[in-house]
């Protein structure tokens, strides 16, 4: 099915947040949160990853992946925990028509072919997919929290940090937007598995400043 068809509530020019999925020449699989825009008449949608990035090498290596669509905050806490990114992987199962596993549980999924590698910027590289195939998986009926879509919006800054760590002024936006996000979920999500997510989550942080700090403060 056409994406719009599957997604009818998408805009065109949006910055989504999502979890690809991709697979390495070796069989290796990752998945990972990512932003996505679609363009005006949905044949195709841009990805943004750092150079970097596991992602972007499977994506130029291998030229497929899938787009998992899901408002669950959990596999974005995971996805950028190095510690628990294993567990996530777990969860990854086979797709219906390309090399990448899909991330089960997630509410839709797009699969995609690689159609073209651009240059964004030094560290980053815009990246053109085409969908072969659109579907829906386990849709999730929830009331807005903010709790939700903050502890998203902390998961996406938290996994930049590695990338900005030797720039201060990013980081320090980054660090800015995960204080916020942590207030409101704080506030929104009290003693919820929400709140149990987000420790796990500035845990991290916390170790990969200090790890940080103290290779550099050595002899």
């Amino acid at each position: 099915m056409k994406v719009s068809h599957v997604l009818n509530g998408l805009k065109p020019h949006v910055l989504y947040e999502a979890l690809v999925s991709s697979i390495s020449i070796d069989g290796e699989p990752n998945v990972a949160p990512m932003g996505l825009t679609f363009s005006e008449g949905f044949e195709e949608f841009m990805l943004h990853p750092f150079k970097s990035a596991k992602t972007y090498r499977n994506l130029v290596e291998v030229g497929e992946g899938v787009v998992n669509i899901t408002r669950d905050p959990r596999p974005f806490v995971l996805g950028c925990i190095p510690e628990l990114k294993c567990e996530l992987l777990k969860e990854l199962e086979e797709s219906r028509l390309v090399k990448a596993p899909r991330l089960r549980g997630s509410e839709a999924y797009v699969e995609f072919e690689v159609k073209e590698v651009r240059e964004e910027s030094i560290n980053r590289a815009e990246i053109v997919c085409e969908p072969v195939s659109a579907y829906l998986g386990d849709v999730r009926i929830e009331p807005y929290s903010r709790a939700v879509y903050a502890l998203i919006e902390a998961s996406v800054n938290a996994s930049r940090i590695k990338v900005f760590l030797k720039r201060s002024k990013e980081l320090l936006k980054v660090l800015g937007g995960i204080s916020y996000a942590e207030s409101i979920v704080r506030r929104a999500g009290r003693r919820s598995e929400y709140e149990e997510l987000l420790n796990l989550l500035i845990k991290s942080v916390d170790e990969i400043l200090y790890r940080t700090s103290s290779s550099q403060s050595g002899p």
